[in-house]
């Protein structure tokens, strides 16, 4: 029977993934759910949790959960990896040293995704090596730790186990554009492609029928004060380059106003998500023996856990199915290296995967694309060996560094502070 190890399991995202493997029961019947967190309070609520929730969805699948690493990945056909190395802690960091040097801070973009991708890669690389001993033959690791892109093409390089990296952005965006065209977003199929937060959609149908135009223009009537916050800089972006971008470009685009923005707020983002937690884990905690249980929203989505349950349920069933996943390009963008990591639709059937060929990238982002990739390549590989020079030439390869005396006060601080979690750097 199937064995899924999710890494991150005492998580706040878990519930969703909690409640997509409920209404996948018939495709999981007799598989076993092995929830792995370092956070062994935080392990048990979700493991009542996720195991209530199971029951009410009709049961099926068993869970089990352990601070055994090791145990965890014990069989497993598929390891799920979903985990923040050193904690909203260690985010805030990531967020609020680069403004001190005039740089936007960001989980995932530029400096702050640089000092992420530092912390996971050494740990995902482990969790790879154990899955070579430990896991299942033909084990697939499905990578949803950020930053993606960094962190996918390190275990492509080093991790020596058949690898995807996920991310649940687009579906997110499909919700949006399914809204403003008033359909169903199981209806809404896209062209989308470029790297792990830097996508560009070209292309949108409904029900297979092309409603790209009419969508670009019903966004670009939106009155900008009536959309939500994150969704405006998509909108405001739109006009510019004549298709939907990623909510990510603005931190290239708007930089300077996503700084300021971030200034005169006052907090870090992580900072907001603590403040917000406490309410959110209680609930966890209340609800995590009942029949039915309802706990609060706003750490977990049906996009984050539909998607890795969706794609694992394609590969058990075999049945074809399209994805969206972060994968070596292969030609499916002809203007990026054949071994850069890069976000595209794909065709699953059971395990192989047809990449859509999606020809060159726009003119107007390309070179950025480009750029970029050469970025994750330093950043993974300084983020394996700890090499400063490396991290250095990483940094400076990022379009949002500008001046190297910067760039190196910055990567000195992150190194600095998050040196309990960077041991390849001591």
């Amino acid at each position: 029977m199937t064995r899924i190890a999710i890494i991150g399991g005492g998580s706040a995202y878990m519930p969703g993934l909690a409640f997509s493997f409920a209404r996948e029961r018939e495709r999981f019947a007799g598989a076993t759910l092995v929830l792995h967190d370092i956070d062994g309070d935080a392990l048990d609520i979700q493991q009542r949790l996720t195991g209530s929730i199971l029951r009410a969805g009709g049961g099926g699948t068993a869970v089990e959960a352990t601070t055994d690493l090791e145990r965890a990945l014990d069989g497993a056909d598929f390891v799920l990896t979903t985990f923040r190395p050193g904690g909203y802690a260690a985010r805030h960091l990531d967020e609020v040293i680069p403004p001190r040097h005039g740089i936007v801070g960001q989980e995932t973009t530029g400096p702050g995704g640089l000092a992420m991708a530092f912390r996971s890669v050494p740990a995902l690389l482990r969790i790879a090596e154990l899955m070579r001993e430990r896991a299942a033959p033909r084990a697939l690791l499905l990578n949803y730790t950020n930053p993606v892109q960094l962190v996918t093409t390190a275990l492509l390089r080093h991790g020596g186990v058949p690898v995807i990296g996920l991310c649940d952005q687009h579906q997110g965006e499909i919700r949006w554009l399914a809204g403003i065209a008033g359909v169903d977003p199981a209806s809404v199929e896209t062209d989308i492609y470029g790297t792990n937060h830097l996508t560009f959609t070209t292309a949108v149908r409904v029900d297979g029928r092309d409603v790209t135009s009419e969508l670009c223009a019903r966004i670009g009537e939106l009155d900008p004060a009536t959309l939500d916050a994150y969704w405006e800089p998509v909108a405001r972006m739109l006009p510019l380059f004549g298709m939907v971008v990623s909510n990510y470009f603005k931190y290239f685009v708007l930089h300077d106003e996503m700084l300021e923005a971030s200034r005169w707020l006052g907090m870090t983002r992580s900072q907001q998500i603590q403040l917000e937690l406490p309410a959110i884990i209680e609930s966890y905690r209340r609800e995590a023996d009942a029949d039915d249980p309802r706990p609060l929203g706003g750490r977990y989505s049906a996009e984050h856990g539909d998607y890795a349950v969706g794609l694992m349920g394609a590969v058990v069933s075999g049945e074809p199915a399209r994805f969206v996943l972060n994968v070596p390009n292969r030609g499916a963008i002809s203007d990026l290296p054949d071994d850069a990591v890069v976000e595209v639709p794909c065709m699953l059937h059971g395990r192989e995967i047809t990449r859509q060929e999606m020809g060159p990238l726009p003119a107007a982002v390309s070179g950025l694309a480009r750029q970029m990739v050469g970025h994750a390549e330093l950043a993974a590989e300084a983020a394996a060996t700890g090499d400063r020079d490396l991290a250095l030439r990483a940094m400076m390869a990022h379009p949002l560094v500008h001046s190297l005396s910067s760039g190196q006060a910055v990567l000195d601080e992150l190194l600095d502070a998050h040196a309990e979690h960077l041991p390849q750097f001591a």
